[in-house]
């Protein structure tokens, strides 16, 4: 089973259990806020999500998973949503609403396994299960994933462990310490989005993490940054392996959470949707 530390970044190493504990509430407190105002997209306008159609095949995928985008029989991309601490598939689901702007995908929300509601960094075996069980229900061309806080360290974990399999991550308001040692076997892609105020996973540490996925990927030193609307600096690195692209939105103000933005959806569909 896994532990509250698996949500790296919440606080530092020397942090007492009883900080990290006070932490986690607060992030918990957070997210129930967040999901309860809506995103910040326009939600009222559209119908609720349709999951899988009824199938024996989908009703038994593991990770208590919903899956989204199940249609006809053509090859689709998948999603693998990975929600954040003590949130849920489901919650996750209804606090993105990602399925809605991901059209074309399988979109995926596992739950973890773990009573304590956090996902562990050797949970890796568990989610490449179920790709594999997904891909017998319907059938998947590639696989990515995005990934919210706790969610997010655990697509970094996929990155770095999987990379034969995963071919690009998503990373919102992450936590990017203590994973061990990243050395995946090919370069995958990489987008990192993280506010400047995230008061649970500091921002301090960002431009180091996200430059090491750069030099993994083999990708030129130095990253050019462009200022875009709603207080985005969009960071990209250039020239990397094989087509794989390592690029961060730094969205100043923000606080833990999904983005506070207009469209928030679009940037993460629109880089995975390039790669696949």
């Amino acid at each position: 089973m896994g532990t509250p530390r698996t949500f790296a970044g919440e606080g530092a190493a020397c942090d007492s259990p009883r900080v990290v504990a006070a932490r986690v509430c607060f992030t918990l407190l957070l997210v129930a806020f967040l999901g309860a105002c809506g995103a910040t997209h326009d939600r009222a306008a559209r119908q609720p999500v349709s999951t899988t159609r009824a199938t024996a095949c989908t009703d038994r995928l593991p990770l208590d998973t919903l899956l989204d985008g199940v249609s006809g029989r053509s090859p689709r991309p998948l999603i693998l949503a990975l929600h954040g601490a003590r949130q849920g598939g489901y919650g996750m689901q209804r606090y993105t609403e990602l399925s809605y702007d991901a059209s074309g995908f399988l979109v995926a929300y596992p739950t973890t396994p773990h009573d304590n509601g956090f996902w562990d960094v050797n949970d890796v075996p568990r989610l490449l299960a179920l790709v594999d069980a997904i891909a017998r229900c319907v059938p998947v061309s590639t696989v990515t994933a995005v990934g919210l806080s706790n969610g997010g360290l655990m697509a970094h974990a996929l990155a770095c462990r999987a990379a034969d399999r995963v071919r690009a991550v998503v990373l919102v308001a992450s936590g990017y310490e203590g994973l061990g040692r990243c050395s995946p076997s090919r370069p995958v892609s990489v987008l990192d989005i993280h506010g400047t105020s995230d008061q649970v996973v500091g921002y301090r540490g960002l431009r180091a993490f996200v430059g090491a996925w750069a030099r993994r990927d083999g990708c030129s030193p130095t990253p050019t940054a462009r200022r875009e609307p709603e207080r985005v600096t969009h960071v990209r690195w250039h020239g990397c392996t094989g087509g794989s692209r390592v690029e961060h939105l730094r969205v100043a103000g923000d606080i833990h959470g999904w983005p506070s933005l207009a469209d928030a959806n679009g940037p993460m569909v629109a880089f995975l949707r390039s790669l696949v």
